[in-house]
Formats: structure tokens, C-alpha cells, sequence
């Protein structure tokens, strides 16, 4: 069971990352361990698209990941868009 729950999980992710995520909006990975890499440069997060889009093992700061391990890709744009929200302005309340 765990088994098919990890190759859905995959082809959602590749199915995610060939056709809305651009390298440069990448950030960072997070794996199902729990452990997060992230400051991805433009080469390194190309590197991840190409390697998930492909099936194959991700070589990323002298490491092997393995695409079942990946459980989340973390796209900037996201992340920013939480940070900078409006608050309302103060004159409105009087």
C-alpha cells in the first residue's frame, strides 16, 4: 500500500513539475523524511525538474536522492506571496 501511495505521490509531482513549475520559481525541496534543502540555485533546481521529469536519482550537493524520497516541491513564488500580504489600512476603522 505504502508502495503505490509513493509512486502516486510521484507522477504527481512529475506531473506537477513538467507542466506548472519553472526552475527559477524553485526553492527548495523537501523530502519524506522531513528534512528540507532549500537556496536552490537556477542549476540546482533545473537539475531537480530534469531528474523527477525523468525518473532518475537526483545528484544535488554531493548527495543521492532518490525520487520516491522527494515529497514536496517548494516554489518561491508561493512562499512570497503568504509574506507579503496587504494589512488594512488604520484610517479605515475611524
Amino acid at each position: 500500500m505504502k508502495g503505490l501511495i509513493a509512486i502516486f505521490c510521484l507522477l504527481a509531482i512529475s506531473a506537477q513539475a513538467s507542466t506548472g513549475i519553472k526552475a527559477r520559481d524553485l526553492s527548495a525541496i523537501k523530502l519524506q523524511s522531513g528534512e528540507i534543502i532549500g537556496n536552490l540555485s537556477l542549476q540546482e533546481s533545473t537539475k531537480v525538474l530534469k531528474s523527477l521529469d525523468q525518473e532518475q536519482n537526483i545528484e544535488i550537493r554531493t548527495r543521492v536522492i532518490y525520487p520516491e524520497e522527494v515529497s514536496q516541491l517548494i516554489v518561491s513564488k508561493l512562499t512570497k506571496a503568504r509574506l507579503t500580504e496587504k494589512k488594512p489600512n488604520p484610517q479605515d476603522y475611524n
